[in-house]
């Protein structure tokens, strides 16, 4: 007695899914998501926590490294963080978290661009981790409290008031310093 093998022929196989911009068609959300969180993750770890430094627990992404190259350097890892956030908006997460993750990345750019200073803040501030971490928490689940998200945003509001006010106040004092003749 042989046993014979049948193979499945082209029309017993379901038709292979069609991809169009990087996304799924006909794929459910909690698959897209899956899909969309594995890259933002590898892209995350890459960026921000790719190896551990020798004789310590600090791990060190790609982002001090890159931000090593003047202006050029923060410019990629800013235009990665951006694309990530532009991704993860098709979630549908509220726009103050993704209000909260722009300040992530726009606080990483902005500070990473100072020279040393910055190549050392961006071995430590990892805003492409706290970026997958907020999509995460919000991303399948739009009810989750934003509430930390408020908070942040409006102390960020406050402190920029505030800087605003001492730099006018500033300005006015210098202003109104009479210089005697000589």
């Amino acid at each position: 007695m042989t046993a014979t093998r049948s193979t499945p022929s082209s029309s017993d196989r379901p038709p292979p899914p069609r991809v169009i911009r990087g996304e799924v068609l006909g794929a459910s959300r909690a698959e897209r998501f899956a899909a969309f969180e594995r890259r933002f993750a590898v892209v995350s770890r890459l960026m921000d926590e790719m190896v551990v430094l020798p004789g310590t627990s600090i791990r060190v992404g790609l982002d001090p490294l890159v931000g090593l190259i003047p202006v050029v350097g923060d410019a990629i890892s800013g235009v990665i963080g951006l694309w990530l956030i532009a991704e993860a908006t098709r979630f549908g997460i509220p726009r103050i978290v993704v209000g909260r993750m722009l300040v992530n990345t726009g606080v990483d750019m902005a500070v990473g661009a100072i020279p040393i200073l910055g190549d050392l803040f961006d071995v430590v501030s990892r805003s492409n981790s706290r970026n997958l971490a907020l999509f995460r928490r919000h991303a399948l689940d739009p009810s989750a409290s934003t509430r930390n998200e408020q908070l942040v945003l409006a102390g960020i509001v406050l402190v920029a008031v505030g800087l605003l006010w001492l730099a006018a106040s500033a300005i006015g004092w210098l202003l109104s310093i009479q210089i005697p003749p000589p």
